[in-house]
């Protein structure tokens, strides 16, 4: 990962490559993926609770009103080259969609039994450069920004982001992942997560109480979430098992019915409480060096 190759001739290389290999004539969508490695650093902290960015930090994260153009360096430059070639083979009609989105070293949705991913970067990198690649040449808005970690139990910060990323940045799709953050709110989170031993023992306290019911509960919340949010937000739900789809099936079916919604909810807040508690409701943690 200590490479990436964002130039044009690679990103048009790669797309083409891909349409052979699929035998296709268009890609749906073609993500700018490790875009954190990648743009020029622009944050105050890499970890925490970054909300901050969206009121007295905006200029700390690059998100002052008038800076929305602003190339900070090198990384930027790459950033923006590589969404300008995506734009041209989005207007040879061999990409419908352009999107960006952080790090993900595999897949983890549901469980702790898959192998690793990392949450990306916090949600102010994604929507910065949402605006820089708004308000530079080809002054075209990102189709779709994914995010992974931030519209769950522990940190639901992304329904905050929402309404900038459509109304300031123009984005026209959001897309959110991982309601059990990354194995965390799971009767056993994986020994290689990234979050605070503070945070773990207070969920590990948790489980206590909620047992396998844990997850459910964290579906549940990242599902009412997404349809709540601004402009309504899919979410990306991962399986390891036959038994995990027929769980979260009947979870949206409860959401639609309104089954015990009360209850659902009364739980959910007492998990929040619990975990706002600790100090890290909301709280992010850093992508790997």
């Amino acid at each position: 990962m200590s490479d990436f190759d964002y130039s044009p001739t690679r990103v048009r290389h790669s797309v083409e490559n891909s349409l052979r290999r699929l035998q296709t004539d268009y890609l749906d969508t073609v993500y700018l993926h490790d875009i954190e490695f990648v743009c020029t650093p622009v944050t105050p902290r890499k970890f925490g609770n970054h909300l901050s960015a969206l009121t007295d930090e905006k200029v700390g994260y690059g998100l002052a009103e008038g800076d929305e153009g602003k190339i900070r360096g090198d990384g930027d430059r790459k950033v923006l080259d590589a969404f300008a070639e995506l734009q041209k083979l989005k207007d040879e009609h061999k990409v419908k969609n352009i999107g960006i989105t952080g790090i993900i070293q595999a897949s983890h949705f549901y469980t702790s039994s898959l192998t690793r991913f990392w949450k990306g970067y916090p949600l102010p990198t994604l929507l910065r450069l949402a605006l820089l690649i708004l308000h530079n040449p080809p002054y075209k808005p990102v189709d779709m920004i994914l995010s992974y970690s931030h519209l769950s139990l522990q940190n639901a910060t992304f329904s905050q982001f929402a309404p900038l990323f459509h109304e300031r940045a123009k984005v026209g799709q959001l897309l959110a992942a991982s309601p059990m953050s990354m194995g965390l709110l799971t009767p056993s989170p994986p020994a290689w997560h990234p979050a605070p031993p503070e945070l773990k023992a207070a969920l590990s306290k948790l489980q206590d109480v909620w047992s396998s019911k844990l997850p459910n509960l964290a579906l549940g919340y990242s599902i009412r979430n997404t349809r709540a949010a601004h402009r309504n937000i899919p979410l990306v739900v991962g399986f390891s098992q036959p038994e995990e789809v027929r769980e979260s099936v009947n979870v949206w079916w409860e959401l639609q019915r309104g089954v015990r919604n009360d209850k659902r909810k009364k739980a959910e807040e007492e998990v929040r409480e619990k975990i706002r508690n600790t100090g890290f409701l909301d709280w992010s943690w850093a992508s790997p060096p």
